[in-house]
Order: C-alpha cells, then sequence, then structure tokens
C-alpha cells in the first residue's frame, strides 16, 4: 500500500515550472497603450482594467483639465501634480512644459507610485519629471495614510489623523505610515522649484494642500494658476481662501462621471467639479 502523503502530484518540479509559466503570461499580459496626438506620443503601461481604462479616457475623463494644460502651459515652466496617481496628466503636461521645464508628481499611494515611474521611463521623460512618492499636506511629519485599494490605477486613498481604531478596514486595505511635508517647506529647503501652475486633485483633503503652500501663494514667485477639485464640505472655504490671496475663479468643469451624477441629481452641491483660478494682477 503506498501512503497518500508519499507522492506529490503533480510533481513539485512540475508545478514550479506552471507557475513560472503564470507569471511569465502575467507579465506578457501587462500590455503598453500608445496614444498621439500634436505634440508627441504618451505611452502608459497598463497591467490592470482600470489603469487601461484611465489612459484611454486620456481626452475624455476630464476635457476640461486638458485643455487647461493645452492652454497655460509653456515650454520651461514648473508644474506640480499633485494626486498623479499613474501619470496620465503628468506624461500629458511633460510634453508641453518640454524643453527646459519641470513636473513634480506627487503620489503617496504604493501601487500608483510605481506604475506613475514606469510611465515616466517609458516615455522618457526622467529629465522632465520627478516623482514624489511622499504625501502633501498642512503640516510636516508622519501620518497615517488609509489604503482604499491595493491596486494601480485606483483612487480615494487618503491622509488622516487618529487611531487605527477608528477605521474598519476591508482585507484589501492597510494603513501606512507616511511622511507628509508641507509644499512651503519642500521649496524653502530648495529640494523643488516654486510652480507656475498646480492641480491637486487628491479626493478631499485639496483645502489642508493649500493651506500647507500659503507662503507661495503670498510671494512673488506665487502660481499663475491653480486647479483644484472642489469637494464638500470645502468648496466655499477653498474659494474664500484663494480669493483672499488674490485668485479669481475662472472656470468649473466637471469629470464626465460628474456631469452623468449631475445628470441626476438637481443639487450641484453634491456632485464634485474642478475648479480653476487665476493670480489677479
Amino acid at each position: 500500500m503506498i501512503r497518500k502523503d508519499a507522492v506529490s502530484w503533480p510533481p513539485r518540479r512540475y508545478l514550479r515550472r506552471l507557475h513560472r509559466k503564470i507569471l511569465e503570461l502575467r507579465n506578457w499580459l501587462t500590455r503598453e497603450l500608445e496614444i498621439t496626438d500634436k505634440a508627441g506620443v504618451y505611452r502608459f503601461r497598463c497591467g490592470t482594467v482600470r489603469e487601461f481604462n484611465r489612459c484611454l479616457k486620456l481626452y475624455s475623463k476630464e476635457p476640461g483639465t486638458i485643455e487647461w494644460i493645452e492652454s497655460e502651459m509653456k515650454p520651461g515652466q514648473v508644474f506640480y501634480d499633485i494626486g498623479a496617481n499613474i501619470g496620465v496628466y503628468t506624461i500629458f503636461a511633460a510634453r508641453r512644459v518640454s524643453p527646459g521645464g519641470k513636473v513634480y508628481a506627487f503620489e503617496p499611494h504604493g501601487p500608483n507610485f510605481s506604475r506613475l515611474s514606469d510611465n515616466i521611463a517609458i516615455n522618457r521623460l526622467q529629465d522632465v519629471v520627478v516623482p514624489c512618492s511622499f504625501a502633501l499636506h498642512n503640516t510636516d511629519g508622519y501620518l497615517k495614510f488609509r489604503y482604499r485599494s491595493l491596486n494601480a490605477g485606483t483612487s480615494n486613498s487618503q491622509l488622516f489623523e487618529g487611531s487605527n481604531g477608528e477605521l474598519k478596514l476591508a482585507d484589501d486595505q492597510i494603513i501606512e505610515l507616511k511622511n507628509a511635508v508641507r509644499v512651503d517647506a519642500l521649496i524653502a529647503s530648495r529640494r523643488v522649484a516654486p510652480p507656475q501652475h498646480v492641480k491637486i486633485d487628491i479626493d478631499g483633503d485639496e483645502y489642508l494642500i493649500l493651506q500647507g503652500m500659503t507662503s507661495l501663494l503670498k510671494s512673488s514667485d506665487a502660481p499663475l494658476s491653480i486647479q483644484v477639485e472642489l469637494n464638500e464640505p470645502h468648496s466655499d472655504a477653498i474659494i474664500s481662501f484663494l480669493q483672499d490671496h488674490h485668485y479669481h475663479l475662472v472656470k468649473k468643469h466637471l469629470t464626465r462621471s460628474a456631469a452623468r451624477r449631475m445628470g441626476r441629481s438637481s443639487d450641484p452641491l453634491h456632485t464634485g467639479c474642478n475648479a480653476i483660478f487665476k493670480r489677479s494682477n
């Protein structure tokens, strides 16, 4: 009689080969999407459907953001992409500020940052784009960063202050201790150049980031334009804050998904939008 545990079937060497082939297939299925317009070619590495959709909708997801980047950004300028995700707008803007310009892409979400770095590399923009894996805030120090998903291309992961017990985490969520810094502190350290244009889209903490760049907004190096995502309950506070720092609201525009929500609701206050502000003369 042969004991059940005496023979392994299939043999382990076959299992190792099978696992290797599965991983090779997974790598092969990570595709590069190529998009071309008058400014050049944009390449994006996509390992998930969410990433693919985010890149495929480069022009349609936020047409107002595309229009703002195309109309405002010039060669030699500096752009801050705060909440860069996997780098769709980072790469698009980098083509506009080249040659001579810089894009600082801030993305604290680990998987997003990894794909952001991939996309910078495959577009050969290492001399233009500086990826930054820390978080921006209105204070300097270490804060807890909650991952709502560990997949690249996802959003809504955020810094928060409080104990771990305040949040019930799902199986695919973790809390990371993340370095947070003010924009003012970064510029004072001379590690980054002051920006001519800033995009802030981090799903809720935009007001805190603006508070962390108060000195910049008061200085002679203040940005020419700022695009901020407005979400309740901070929309009015953001508008008032920027007006107090001599910025006027020139345009609001909706993302495609927000426009769909707007069509189902008569109350625009519950629908997020992007707002573009320009420095008053």
